[in-house]
């Protein structure tokens, strides 16, 4: 059987930016599971796919071919608004191998599939942090905490747009068909294995319900059918999100399984904006208050490819997406901004969609 893989070089329909070359790079997760790698070449104008040798070789590059022209439609040359900053007082050094000094500390357990068990310092910075944030939108906002379940139904997530903007990103929740013989089988055959043996997908039955991508989602249809006062309403609550990354988990930057620290403004365009302007300098708050360097600017969404270049340049015209910056390290010691959090405008895209209108 032949082994390892083909590296094949594509053309790019023309040079692309380097913050695209990135997101090519990014998201080419989602191409095939045939391929290794597409890694965009220093002229920016190539890309070279590294294949599976046991693919089909033209099958895959076809995909792949129309990935990059896709990927690269998207515009650049907006200028990017930064509307908070902070330094931090401590001056001491970023360091790399935190995850692995948590580990060895007893503080954390990674599970290895984007999913982090923690506790000690690690629980209690955790819980802090959501506790502050919490403390300051009631204070700021009157507002009482909430709950929402992490499961959410598959139309609630189409209404919201999701499965047309990230597809890639959804997790279907299954279960083995209600069958006498099915179940027989399924139990049959772990009662002995050394491994879990998984139901032919045959005999998985998907009943319509997601694990929630977006903190934000499940607030929506408690608000359907109702008018909303000229006063506006506001709910907050910590959510628990799950968004499938493929090969881009790594580490705490990017996890499968997280919480979300969630505050949804509804009302007039006029309520919902005064809302948001009010919410900016909690941000550099929070920033402040646990000594991060910290930036609050515009950005975008990671959009799937086909849609990617008009959605993202809607984004960027309206600049209804800010998005909050954390400087890392990476494993080479190179520097990195992690998003941490957003700031987002949508209009009145979800009261549309859930029927949601003001008195």
């Amino acid at each position: 059987m032949m082994t390892g893989t083909i590296d094949t070089v594509i053309e790019l329909p023309k040079q692309v930016a380097p913050e695209i070359a990135d997101d090519i790079e990014k998201e080419s997760v989602f191409v095939s599971p045939h391929i290794e790698r597409i890694t965009v070449m220093a002229c920016r104008s190539k890309a070279s796919v590294q294949i599976k040798a046991t693919a089909d070789i033209d099958e895959v590059v076809d995909k792949a071919t129309r990935y990059l022209h896709v990927m690269a439609r998207q515009m650049t040359g907006f200028d990017i608004k930064v509307f908070g900053e902070n330094k931090r007082c401590d001056e001491g050094e970023y360091v790399t191998g935190v995850n692995n000094k948590l580990v060895e500390l007893g503080w954390l357990h990674d599970y290895g599939k984007g999913q982090v068990a923690y506790k000690g310092p690690v629980l209690k910075l955790a819980r802090l942090i959501n506790e502050t944030a919490g403390n300051l939108y009631e204070e700021h906002f009157n507002v009482a905490d909430g709950h929402f379940p992490s499961f959410i139904d598959a139309d609630t997530l189409h209404k919201c747009g999701y499965f047309d903007s990230h597809p890639n990103n959804v997790t279907f929740v299954g279960n083995v068909v209600e069958d006498f013989d099915a179940l027989e089988e399924f139990r049959q055959a772990n009662s002995c294995s050394e491994g879990a043996l998984l139901p032919p997908s045959e005999h998985i039955h998907q009943d319509g319900m997601c694990l929630n991508p977006a903190a934000c989602f499940p607030a929506y249809p408690t608000l359907s059918g109702q008018k909303i006062n000229e006063d506006g309403h506001v709910m907050s609550w910590l959510g628990r999100v799950f968004r499938y990354e493929s090969r881009n988990i790594c580490g705490l930057d990017r996890l499968y399984e997280f919480n979300v620290r969630e505050i949804v403004f509804v009302g007039t365009d006029e309520y919902v904006r005064e809302c948001r302007l009010k919410s900016l300098p909690l941000v550099q708050q929070l920033a402040e208050t646990f000594d991060l360097d910290m930036k609050l600017q515009t950005a975008t969404d990671p959009f799937f490819a086909t849609v990617s270049a008009a959605k993202k340049f809607y984004q960027q015209a309206q600049e209804v997406k800010n998005e909050i910056l954390i400087p890392v390290l990476k494993a080479d010691g190179t520097k990195k901004d992690l998003a941490c959090g957003s700031v987002n405008l949508h209009g009145n895209f979800f009261g549309q969609r859930f029927d949601i209108a003001g008195a």
